[in-house]
């Protein structure tokens, strides 16, 4: 094989050699990102496209020219290919790549390959060879319409790759930013390279195409080492971010919007949403929210939103601030939390359901405390409540060492109210002598209705001269009351048994018991009168 070596050689030769080093450095972090399996596939595809070619230029004979320039395709067929499937992984685009896909994908660049293969038998792709005019082993190729379709094939495959990693590039992560321009910038120049061969810009019989991969092979290398291309940090923070249910937007100093996910689009209810606009475009409220936060202030509040689907918005607003504590901007995260709100009003309504019956229930409980500790007819304190209270009392005057005065009082011949009268006569008069007894006890003592027509005053802390005086007021006022009941009046009067605790008893029993004895005593003594104990004998002290 005979050869000639020339500057193309080397540098071609070189492109090799980078493109394999940059194949090399992403295979040792393969394991960090799905990206970088095509992309090593590309490296070595470049490094095998720029060996044959380099390969071709150092050859002189024509027959091994085409031999090698055959070769040539199926590395640019396969740069091109490997190129669109990284910049699919390279932008999680990758599920687009099912195997029917993938087999279209290389399906082209197969055929390709078959029609520069077979050229003898059509002359589609080169119609002719012509020698370098000035006397170089440069072979000029004179193209047919196959290779017209070679190059729109290159075309597609590069502009829809750069595509895609375009709008990845027009982001607003810093790091993706930077790592897409680079990598478009290594895919622009064998670009731009074939645009010259195919204008016949470049010198005749020169395809510059696969020298300026290794200015692709150098960018990557940058973008390797420099940018961290496949690092798992970054691409999983953005992953993160664009697939997290809460929303994410990022606002500048001026409340414009500089980065939003899905997320927060979905939640504001806003189908487009541009870089740069004022967030007030998109929700009103967020400007006024910002306002209220001072420097270095992270609050939450809540905020509905009346789009499209209603919703109840958890909005945390935090300041971003540079090195040098200047505030840049705001991170606004929202959350979206309509089923917890109706959640909390559904408690909120079952609580103060619940507060509502609480209250009623405890209205309940006081009516039946009432009812059980009151007489329904007098609506004065019950035997029961009597039973309950007098023991405590005493316990109480015996702690604090006062006496208690202890009144039993009848209404006399009350039978014969109700044999002359009837009962309803006898409840009137019953009720008019509980009114008085309430009257005239009211800030003095308690009143029970002991049973019938008996009724107990007990007085804390009173001796039993001031017992007698008030008890004897008692009997005068009812003595004077003439109660009316349809057209008649009714008098009657009463009778009393009155003792003093500790003096006359100092158990509720015994107590009791010497107070009945004046009762008795009383009853004995014509009626109408207060009897009470003194030592142990019972003195009258009024009687008509």
């Amino acid at each position: 094989m005979l050869v000639q070596q020339n500057i193309y050689f080397f540098i071609l030769s070189l492109t090799a050699i980078v493109a394999a080093i940059v194949a090399f450095a992403a295979w040792q972090r393969r394991s960090i990102c799905t990206a970088s399996n095509p992309f090593i596939l590309m490296m070595l595809a470049i490094a095998g496209y720029a060996t044959v070619a380099a390969m071709e230029a150092v050859v002189v004979m024509l027959p091994e020219k085409i031999f090698w320039s055959k070769l040539e395709y199926v590395g640019s067929g396969s740069v091109i290919t490997f190129f669109l499937t990284f910049a699919l992984h390279f932008t999680n685009k990758n599920r687009w790549l099912t195997p029917r896909n993938t087999a279209l994908l290389w399906a082209i660049p197969t055929f390709n390959v078959a029609l520069v293969a077979t050229n003898e038998f059509h002359s589609l792709v080169w119609s002719g060879f012509l020698p370098d005019p000035n006397g170089s082993n440069v072979v000029i190729y004179q193209h047919g319409i196959g290779f017209i379709w070679v190059m729109v094939c290159v075309y597609v495959y590069t502009i829809a790759g750069i595509i895609i990693l375009l709008k990845k590039a027009l982001l607003p992560s810093v790091l993706y930013r930077q790592q897409s321009w680079i990598v478009l910038a290594g895919a622009g120049l064998p670009l731009l390279g074939a645009s010259l061969y195919m204008l016949k810009i470049t010198p005749p019989g020169l395809n510059i195409t696969p020298m300026s991969f290794m200015f692709t092979g150098l960018t990557c290398f940058v973008n390797l080492f420099r940018f961290r291309m496949f690092d798992l940090l970054p691409v999983a923070r953005d992953t993160l971010i664009e697939k997290m249910s809460d929303g994410v937007l990022v606002l500048d100093h001026k409340n414009r919007i500089v980065d939003i996910n899905p997320a927060a689009k979905h939640l504001i209810g806003a189908k487009k949403v541009h870089i740069g606009q004022f967030a007030e475009q998109i929700l009103p409220q967020l400007p006024e929210i910002v306002k209220l936060y001072q420097k270095d202030e992270s609050v939450k509040t809540q905020i509905f939103i009346d789009a499209v689907t209603p919703r109840h918005v958890e909005i945390l607003v935090s300041n971003l601030h540079n090195n040098r504590r200047k505030l840049t901007g705001y991170l606004i995260t929202l959350r979206d939390i309509t089923q917890q709100y109706q959640a909390d009003l559904e408690l909120r309504r079952a609580n103060k359901y619940l507060q509502k019956q609480v209250i009623k229930i405890e209205k309940l409980q006081a009516q039946l405390r009432e009812q059980a500790i009151r007489d329904g007819l007098t609506g004065l304190f019950n035997r029961r409540y009597f039973d309950e209270t007098l023991p405590q009392e005493l316990l109480r005057a015996t702690r604090d060492c006062y006496s208690v005065a202890v009144m039993i009082m009848d209404i006399d011949y009350f039978k014969h109210i109700n044999d002359t009268f009837g009962h309803q006569a006898g409840d009137r008069v019953l009720q008019r002598f509980g009114e008085l007894l309430r009257q005239h006890s009211d800030s003095h003592g308690i009143v029970y209705r002991y049973g019938g027509e008996e009724f107990v005053l007990v007085f804390p802390d009173m001796t039993i001269e001031r017992a007698f005086d008030h008890a004897e007021a008692i009997r005068l006022s009812f003595q004077a009351m003439r109660v009316q009941f349809v057209d008649q009046e009714i008098s009657a009067t009463v009778s009393a048994g009155l003792g003093v605790f500790p003096y006359h008893g100092e158990t509720t029993h015994d107590l009791l018991a010497v107070v009945d004895q004046a009762l008795y005593a009383a009853k004995l003594d014509g009626r109408n009168c207060i009897k009470y104990a003194q030592s142990s004998q019972f003195v009258r002290s009024v009687k008509f």
